[in-house]
């Protein structure tokens, strides 16, 4: 079964759609949101449809990050691969599926789902910051990692578990590409679709995330 971990704040606009394409799926599964302290209608929304689905939900009062809602979902977590959905409409869940097969059919233990293998239209300075910080995991544990910030990360609940995560916020996906690499996990990447979408549309993530990425890749590999 696949556990999909749903991290969301302040997402009313997108959050039915993404739960709406995941029940869609057909896969065995369950799906874990993790309301992280929305101030907006994410909350009210997401009951819409929990009343009577098979949608676990867990509401932090107060908002702590991405990282943060990783590990509340990860305890919660009954299959034996994990994902990560984030809550807007950057990715397509089929490509989730598709990477749950080859998780499955080949002998490797991680699988990264790659953005950026192809043109999908991503403003070059979000593409060159993914490749910048990239490199920087690449140079730092000698193996080459072509989209570390890519959150269609799946892996075997067991290793989510073993990575003893601490990152609170938008750099646990630096800590986990650093503990996946020094515990030489067989990592897999392959090529999925991606839409960017802008601030206006609700986007976080900034450049003082990519700083802390940064220090991150550092701390993870001298400890």
């Amino acid at each position: 079964m696949l556990s999909i971990i749903i991290p969301a704040y302040n997402e009313e606009s997108t959050i039915i759609e993404v739960l709406n394409r995941l029940l869609d799926l057909d896969i065995d599964k369950e799906i874990i949101v993790i309301d992280d302290g929305s101030t907006d209608n994410t909350r009210e929304k997401i009951s819409q449809l929990t009343r009577n689905l098979d949608i676990r939900v867990i509401s932090l009062k107060k908002n702590r990050g991405k990282g943060n809602a990783i590990r509340e979902g990860l305890k919660m977590a009954s299959g034996d691969i994990v994902a990560i959905q984030d809550a807007d409409l950057e990715y397509d869940p089929a490509d989730m599926v598709m990477l749950f097969n080859i998780l499955k059919d080949r002998d490797i233990e991680v699988i990264y789902g790659d953005r950026f293998s192809f043109d999908y239209r991503t403003p070059l300075w979000h593409k060159m910051g993914n490749k910048l910080l990239s490199l920087f995991g690449s140079l730092f544990y000698f193996y080459w990692i072509r989209d570390m910030e890519t959150c269609y990360k799946l892996m075997y609940r067991k290793h989510w578990l073993s990575l003893n995560l601490k990152s609170d916020r938008f750099e646990v996906e630096a800590e986990i590409t650093a503990k996946i690499l020094k515990k030489r996990y067989r990592l897999y990447q392959h090529s999925i679709k991606y839409r960017f979408r802008g601030y206006r549309e609700g986007k976080k993530i900034s450049y003082k995330d990519g700083l802390r990425s940064i220090y991150i890749l550092f701390k993870c590999r001298f400890q």
